[in-house]
């Protein structure tokens, strides 16, 4: 399977990894199917994994980017993409303070 490498943003105070910290091998690692968060370019992107590379990596689909901001082409990175996902890329989704 062709999936793109993709320079994600460091989730920061958002990470999956960091937020379970000592936990984190509590927290069973996504499998295909499961639906998985990270940023790009400062935008939530949600992908559905269709595959583990290895051990630390997802191979996913893109599902969704999140709705401020440029559109698909701007980010190049659109729905329907396969891209790889790095575990530590994972992240929580950002909600904004106005809702």
């Amino acid at each position: 399977m062709s999936a793109r490498q993709i320079q994600w943003d460091t989730p920061q105070q958002e990470s999956v990894r960091e937020h379970y910290d000592d936990l984190y091998f509590l927290k069973k690692a996504p499998e295909a199917g499961s639906i998985i968060t990270t940023r790009y370019k400062g935008h939530d992107v949600r992908l559905k994994v269709l595959e583990r590379a290895d051990g630390k990596t997802s191979i996913a689909e893109v599902i969704g980017i999140g709705a401020s901001g440029p559109d698909e082409q701007t980010l190049d990175l659109g729905k329907g993409d396969t891209v790889l996902v790095p575990d530590d890329k994972r992240a929580f989704v950002v909600n904004d303070d106005d809702d």
